[in-house]
């Protein structure tokens, strides 16, 4: 599995499984579309997937690489919603990202990060670990 194959893996997983559940709650990802805070309805998802370190797992004279990184995802929403509504969808986002197998890859344990209010807007981080070798 390559650095790409692992980053198709994880889109097309996530956003069947998001759509399935909120098909019209946007999901925007890293370095493609910037988003219109003032067109994009009362909230949205921004998800990015960073590899952040890897280790030679053998000492063949090809070994293989076990990779690793993470899945961050921000869920907004504007201010004065409320939070069952903001738990609901931090509830489908573990239950869709907890443990997985993707091919290759593996997600791991969803982790619940900060939560920041700004210009009216809440953020509420969850981080998604994951590995693979190749």
């Amino acid at each position: 599995m390559t650095y790409v194959e692992a980053r198709d893996a994880v889109v097309s997983y996530f956003n069947t499984a998001w759509n399935n559940l909120y098909p019209t709650f946007p999901v925007f990802y890293e370095n493609t579309t910037q988003v219109d805070l003032d067109k994009v309805g009362p909230g949205f998802l921004a998800v990015s997937i960073d590899f952040e370190d890897a280790r030679r797992l053998d000492i063949d004279p090809e070994p293989n690489t076990e990779s690793y990184g993470s899945v961050g995802m921000r869920l907004f929403v504007k201010e004065g919603a409320g939070i069952r509504g903001v738990l609901s969808m931090q509830d489908a986002l573990n239950a869709i990202m907890k443990y997985r197998k993707l091919g290759a890859l593996t997600l791991e344990c969803p982790t619940p990060g900060r939560k920041i209010e700004k210009d009216g807007w809440v953020s509420h981080d969850l981080s998604v670990p994951f590995r693979f070798i190749w």
